[in-house]
């Protein structure tokens, strides 16, 4: 006599961890689906999280998603690594699969599918782009930019020589930092700005960059998703300048977590509003 599928488990991993809105969005996906599983946050210790993750092939754990700071350590905690990982040398999906410890990114995809939806491949490929911020988000919007064929992509950081760095490390002639002092000039002239720095999240300054700057045409696409409506997007819009939020990447980076970790699609349909719902009551 078969039986039903044994739930499966997964979850998240942070340090912080209670803001995380992933548990709210699977959850949801878990309910629509009528799966049998949970997902639930744990909290990681940064100056343990190698450790733990190295002991997840030994649970019953399905796989986790990690969120800053443990991001470069769960790439080195796993057996082997996707090319989407490698590509970014972080982990932000880790998962076992016949006893080994795969390091994944969903990054790429998270943020290349609401691009997407705003602009078409054929727009892109005369597209000049501004990366605000120089850490493991902005790494994944290179990478991710890269694959799409940008012909010129732009980097600017609050502290000029970690933005130097990432170009330096990247190789390309396509892409260059500008210095920050400049970054209004860049501003003016860029086709799709992107903030992928903490600024403008809740708890952090405002982004010093004036949106209201950007041309008519422009699109400026904000990864800070907490709150929904960050300073630099307000002030897009009241320049009437076209936006996109980091809800939308927050969804599109869970989809192919939620099929790696519980063997389905994630279902279409009300997850927005209940991430909303979640953020104006301040329930995870």
């Amino acid at each position: 006599m078969s039986g039903a599928a044994l739930p499966k488990l997964a979850g998240v991993c942070g340090w912080p961890i209670h803001h995380s809105l992933s548990p709210v969005l699977h959850s949801h996906w878990l309910r629509q689906a009528g799966l049998r599983g949970a997902y639930v946050p744990f909290m990681v210790k940064p100056w343990d999280a190698r450790r733990a993750f190295e002991t997840l092939k030994r649970t019953t754990i399905a796989g986790v998603n990690v969120t800053l700071p443990l991001k470069t350590d769960a790439f080195l905690a796993a057996d082997e690594a996707t090319e989407d990982a490698q590509r970014i040398g972080a982990a932000n999906c880790l998962y076992v699969r016949r006893g080994r410890l795969i390091a994944h990114n969903t990054d790429l995809e998270g943020f290349a599918a609401p691009l997407l939806t705003r602009r078409t491949p054929q727009q892109l490929s005369g597209a000049t782009v501004l990366i605000i911020g120089a850490g493991g988000a902005a790494r994944a919007v290179v990478g991710a930019l890269l694959s799409l064929g940008l012909p010129e992509i732009v980097l600017t950081n609050r502290t000029d020589a970690k933005a130097e760095e990432l170009v330096r490390q990247a190789g390309l002639p396509s892409f260059y930092a500008l210095p920050w002092a400049e970054r209004q000039t860049a501003v003016r002239r860029a086709d799709i700005i992107i903030n992928a720095s903490s600024a403008g999240m809740s708890g952090y300054p405002a982004l010093d960059v004036d949106a209201r700057e950007a041309e008519a045409g422009a699109l400026i696409y904000d990864l800070i998703y907490v709150p929904e409506v960050t300073p630099l997007i307000a002030d897009a819009r009241d320049a009437g300048i076209e936006t996109l939020g980091g809800l939308d990447m927050l969804i599109a980076q869970a989809r192919p977590s939620f099929r790696l970790f519980f063997g389905a699609d994630a279902p279409n349909g009300g997850e927005a509003e209940v991430l909303r719902a979640a953020l104006s009551s301040g329930t995870r």
